[in-house]
């Protein structure tokens, strides 16, 4: 399926939902998070052996010396060191919000030297550390190098490591605040993951009607703070008002990766009355309210009717972003324009 069709097909997807004119309810804990509940990023050196002559060539000191320090703390010693079969890396990794020692999390390795490929290459045992310095994490294992399909542009210098690390030391997150007036009245905060005025008030007045005692108000930092009860355990609050729904009303937005030439919008994206012209095809959006022909529609369209309109005269992928750019540069797209 090309792209055109891709996107034709996720327009009438689009026009078939807008039609029903149905509100779509959201579940508040995939619009937001609780305040505290975080992932940690942990990092450390490393080294990666076992390579088939693609390591770091002797260009690279750091991986001389690493390697030498290495072998230094197994009992051996020696100057003339050198190996294409190693290659110095960083490691990086995530740790989730509540996390025990003996956990294991997923790890990615990434060359620092001249490395041409860590494929097949093993990770020696590396501390991982926080912010703090302190160490988090040990990681060791067998690299696997990712391949998409049969392309030739798949990166070879990175690698991940599947449960690659165990965790030594516990996180335990603080997600519970008191009141510095009265240490009774104990508080939770809730977090959009993209502010919105209206979503929160929904939030707020969702809250307030399941539990009017917990007097959800909007605080500083644009945080939602919700009053815990006492007659309701924590697990079952917190569990509660995450799992209550409302229907959301983000600002409209239209984003478009120019690299595959995918377009995702909303059904109900307006435009207003504007005339663009693009190598011989026009398009007009009239003010008149009547539908003329295929690329001309009436004021207030949407951007789900002007793809169709394109797509039906045989627009190529490029001539509709750049459509949608210039309609977004003259103020008739009533929607933010994210390109990738």
């Amino acid at each position: 399926m090309n792209v055109r069709a891709i996107i034709l097909a996720l327009a009438v997807a689009l026009a078939c939902a807008a039609g029903g004119n149905a509100a779509v309810s959201v579940k508040v804990k995939d619009l937001s998070y609780i305040d505290g509940l975080k992932e940690n990023q942990i990092y450390g050196y490393g080294l990666v052996v076992g390579l088939p002559g693609t390591g770091d060539t002797k260009k690279s000191p750091l991986t001389k010396s690493s390697l030498k320090n290495l072998l230094k703390n197994l009992g051996m010693e020696g100057d003339d060191i050198t190996s294409a079969n190693t290659a110095a890396v960083l490691v990086t990794a995530k740790l989730p919000a509540f996390v025990r020692v003996g956990d294991r999390v997923d790890v990615t390795v990434s060359s620092i030297g001249d490395a041409r490929s860590l494929e097949g290459g093993i990770l020696i045992q590396s501390p991982l550390r926080g912010a703090d310095n302190q160490v988090y994490a040990v990681a060791q294992g067998t690299l696997a190098v990712p391949r998409i399909g049969n392309s030739r542009r798949t990166v070879r210098t990175v690698g991940q490591i599947s449960g690659g690390a165990v965790v030594e030391r516990e996180i335990h997150p603080e997600i519970v605040f008191r009141d510095r007036e009265d240490e009774n009245k104990r508080y939770i905060f809730i977090v959009l993951k993209e502010w919105d005025y209206t979503v929160g008030n929904s939030i707020i007045k969702a809250v307030a009607s399941k539990y009017p005692e917990s007097s959800p108000v909007l605080a500083s930092g644009g945080r939602i703070q919700v009053r815990l009860l006492n007659d309701v355990s924590m697990p079952e609050f917190i569990s509660t008002i995450e799992n209550i729904e409302i229907t959301p009303a983000f600002r409209a937005k239209v984003v478009v990766n120019e690299r595959d030439g995918t377009i995702v919008t909303g059904g109900e994206v307006k435009l207003s009355a504007a005339m663009v012209s693009r190598e011989g095809l026009t398009v007009e959006v009239r003010d008149t309210g009547t539908k003329v022909s295929a690329a001309e529609m009436g004021d207030s369209a949407t951007v789900k009717d002007l793809v169709e309109s394109l797509n039906a005269t045989g627009a190529t992928t490029a001539d509709i972003i750049a459509i949608l750019k210039a309609l977004e540069a003259s103020g008739a797209l009533h929607a933010e324009l994210i390109v990738r």
